[in-house]
């Protein structure tokens, strides 16, 4: 009996861990293909393909860069490629990102071009980072003492009921930069020895190296580490402070990543210490190959071949105090990017929040601080509305903490049913909305702009998930397995229906299950009930 429960624990955890690796592989973005630079600067490749934004081009550049032309400098037609998000410097083009995303992209570029399909290749690996965050956010909510079933409704909840989805399928840093932290404080509460340390460490490091913000996000974290160097012990009245060297010199762990970096703005830019996002960015690519830089003159912007003569702006001037009020009101209520209208399934993740403070939980704060830095970051941001996007996408770190709540909300109110059954109405919404974006386009312009975009061309222009509807009913998927093969036997309605369905058969399936199947403590008010 015990060696059949063994089996059937290993099965379930094989099956989800198929589910979702099948739902990430049938929405990946993706045409057939290895692309060459002067078809990558095609609309097919561009605004109707792929590559539908200048983050994805940006890294997507690099990484071709890297791999094909073995150089950290972009040639002039991948440069047009990824223009305006494109910098220019000691006379070469150059990335004006943060450089792992496009290292990390490499064996799923290489495998994909083995078989025809290099641009799939890319965006099929950096999908596995979005398996791992929720096989993490699994792991650390049963760990935190969430039912297994409840976690793994969390961790689903994660990827498909909020703009995670919608960055799963593409190449954006946030995935990766979720698991480096995700799996940072899994490290933290799992174990304590210095190995354990040292691996915080780097991976802290090298958390920078793929999105600069991520080292305030991950702060709280680092801040945790650094104090598992000490112990205090009170005895006989009297406090002492003992600190382990070794543990301490863990931070030495940063080392290698940071190396790496300088390493990389050397050959890039010239100096170790020249971060990208520093270096000036230019328009575009003449004829000639050329940058195309732009310059205030009066009240018009003048284009020329010219470099103009501005400082290179700083990072810190990104961050700016005073737009914290529009900021918030961007990143949780606005109708173009708000947690309110894309994903309201996170409210069950707050409330999970105030009941770990009334359980006393004990990495509680921890996690609080990893949110509040994301949430504090990106309002000061000086655009929090992340370009053209879909949905909130600055916020997928925190939606990972609040996932891990609810999977502790339906743990600790496993007996209040109607608030189980109201938290899958709002999921149901959730999903119904976020796989509209991962299986059509992240192309949403902010409000602001798309009113002006209406004055400007005299017809309505969409800001909301409407404008994906709007890509349905124009047969629009941009997922690789629909154009490639289902796009002449069934309609992207279609295709977007019998996923989404799938999605929500799997996770009713679990939520029931649950609700079925609550263990004898849950019912008689032990270790899950409130």
């Amino acid at each position: 009996m015990n060696l059949l429960k063994k089996y059937k624990k290993v099965i379930s955890n094989i099956l989800f861990i198929l589910f979702v690796a099948g739902i990430l592989v049938l929405s990946v973005r993706g045409l057939p293909g290895n692309p060459t630079p002067q078809q990558l600067n095609t609309l097919y490749w561009k605004d109707n393909g792929p590559f539908e934004l200048s983050p994805e081009r940006g890294r997507f550049a690099l990484l071709y860069s890297i791999v094909e032309d073995h150089t950290f400098h972009l040639e002039p037609s991948i440069a047009n490629f990824t223009a305006p998000d494109v910098g220019y410097w000691n006379n070469h083009f150059v990335s004006i990102f943060a450089p792992s995303i496009s290292f990390l992209a490499i064996p799923g570029y290489v495998i994909g071009k083995y078989f025809g399909y290099s641009q799939f290749g890319a965006f099929l690996w950096m999908s596995l980072f979005a398996l791992f965050n929720v096989l993490l956010i699994r792991i650390i909510a049963i760990r935190l003492g969430a039912n297994p079933i409840a976690a793994a409704i969390g961790a689903l909840t994660f990827l498909f009921a909020t703009p995670a989805f919608a960055y799963a399928v593409t190449i954006y840093e946030h995935h990766p930069s979720t698991f480096l932290l995700l799996l940072s404080f899994y490290l933290l509460i799992r174990y304590n020895n210095l190995l354990s340390l040292i691996a915080i460490w780097v991976l802290y490091a090298f958390a920078f190296t793929v999105d600069y913000p991520n080292l305030f996000m991950m702060f709280p974290i680092a801040l945790a580490a650094f104090f598992r160097s000490g112990v205090v012990e009170n005895a006989y009245r009297r406090v002492s402070v003992k600190i382990s060297l070794p543990r301490l010199f863990a931070v030495l762990g940063v080392i290698l990543p940071l190396a790496f970096l300088l390493w990389f703005n050397q050959m890039s830019y010239g100096s170790p210490f020249r971060l990208s996002g520093s270096v000036p960015s230019i328009e575009g690519v003449s004829a000639k190959g050329l940058p195309i830089f732009a310059s205030n003159v009066g009240k018009k912007v003048v284009k020329t071949t010219q470099a103009v003569n501005t400082p290179p702006p700083s990072t810190l001037t990104f961050f700016q105090p005073r737009n914290m009020l529009n900021g918030f009101y961007i990143l949780l209520i606005s109708p173009d990017r708000g947690v309110l209208m894309y994903t309201p399934v996170m409210l069950f993740g707050i409330a999970g929040m105030f009941l770990a403070v009334r359980k006393k939980q004990k990495y509680f704060w921890i996690l609080l601080g990893v949110v509040g830095f994301n949430f504090l970051l990106y309002s000061m941001w000086g655009d929090p509305y992340g370009g053209w996007a879909f949905g909130g996408r600055y916020l997928i770190p925190a939606y990972a903490i609040l996932s891990i709540y609810i999977g502790l909300l339906l743990t600790y109110l496993s007996k209040k049913r109607i608030v189980i059954f109201l938290f899958f109405i709002v999921l149901t919404y959730s999903i119904m909305v976020n796989s509209l974006g991962a299986l059509t386009s992240n192309s949403n312009p902010p409000q602001i702009q798309a009113q002006s975009l209406s004055d400007i061309t005299h017809t309505k222009v969409s800001y909301t998930y409407m404008r994906n509807v709007n890509d349905l009913n124009s047969n629009i998927s941009k997922s690789f397995v629909f154009q490639a093969f289902a796009d002449n036997y069934i309609t992207a309605w279609q295709y977007y229906t019998y996923i989404t369905l799938f999605i929500l058969a799997v996770t009713g399936s679990l939520v029931g299950y649950y609700l079925i199947t609550l263990n004898d403590k849950s019912r008689k008010g032990g270790r899950y009930a409130v």
